[in-house]
């Protein structure tokens, strides 16, 4: 059965519409949604609209900007606190950027992205920040990829063979049965480092885990300048990175033995 026969594709259009506010841009005008989600204004004038009068948007006074409804924060309050594991290993996650002086970054997977859902900002003048709540690709990148290597590969071949993958910089892989050869080559190791793939300099370095409490697969990792990812740094920085995920996976798994929130 192909699920995408029942998809509404008004609602995607809609969906994708907010994820445009996940971005570090707090107020919208229409032409700036349109170029974003990549639909006429008109579309997206009529989508706004009745997001709006739903209460999902709301327009500034005196504007022609949009900006998140209460509606969203509402339900973003409900979902944090169903996220019970993200506060339970924050600790460790804080301790993560604390040893390595990086952006630690703590994932989701909803099988489409990897979704932020926590960070802890690096303590460096240069530093490669992320977002709560923003998407990186699963087949590029460190953050995504390592989710890649924590599913099984049945679910890993029905995610790269569903539709052509985007490229990001000249050295994002495309090609799903390449990618698939990575996933192999790297699953045994258990983690991932990528410079480059999704944003030029930028080099991350993520391992997989799996949030039995969520029924969500992610990643914990770090990211940090190309520069600064040599030698001894490097080393380090995956060893602390193995050891957190390690640390991690302790936690909520005996947390999910015991019957209790993680």
């Amino acid at each position: 059965m192909d699920p995408s026969r029942y998809l509404n594709h008004s609602i995607l259009r809609s969906l994708r519409i907010l994820e445009a506010f996940a971005e570090p841009h707090p107020s919208l005008s229409i032409p700036e949604i349109a170029r974003r989600v990549g639909l006429h204004r008109s579309t997206v004038h009529r989508l706004v609209v009745t997001l709006e009068s739903a209460g999902w948007l709301r327009k500034l006074p005196g504007t022609e900007k949009y900006t998140l409804g209460i509606k969203v924060f509402t339900l973003g309050r409900i979902a944090d606190q169903g996220l019970s594991s993200c506060q339970s290993v924050r600790p460790l996650l804080e301790e993560l950027a604390s040893k390595t002086g990086e952006t630690a970054i703590l994932s989701m997977s909803d099988n489409v992205a990897a979704v932020c859902v926590d960070k802890i900002e690096s303590s460096q003048r240069l530093k490669i920040s992320s977002e709560i709540g923003q998407h990186f690709p699963l087949h590029a990148g460190a953050t995504g990829f390592a989710v890649l290597l924590g599913m099984p590969e049945e679910q890993v071949r029905e995610f790269l063979f569903r539709a052509d993958l985007p490229s990001f910089t000249s050295k994002t892989e495309t090609d799903p049965h390449k990618i698939l050869e990575r996933y192999h080559s790297l699953k045994d190791a258990g983690y991932v480092v990528s410079t480059g793939a999704v944003d030029p300099g930028v080099t991350g370095i993520a391992a997989p885990l799996f949030f039995a409490a969520e029924n969500s697969y992610g990643s914990v990792g770090i990211t940090m300048p190309e520069h600064r990812a040599q030698g001894e740094i490097l080393r380090k920085a995956v060893d602390a990175v193995l050891e957190t995920a390690s640390a991690m996976e302790k936690k909520v798994s005996l947390a999910q033995k015991r019957g209790e929130r993680p």
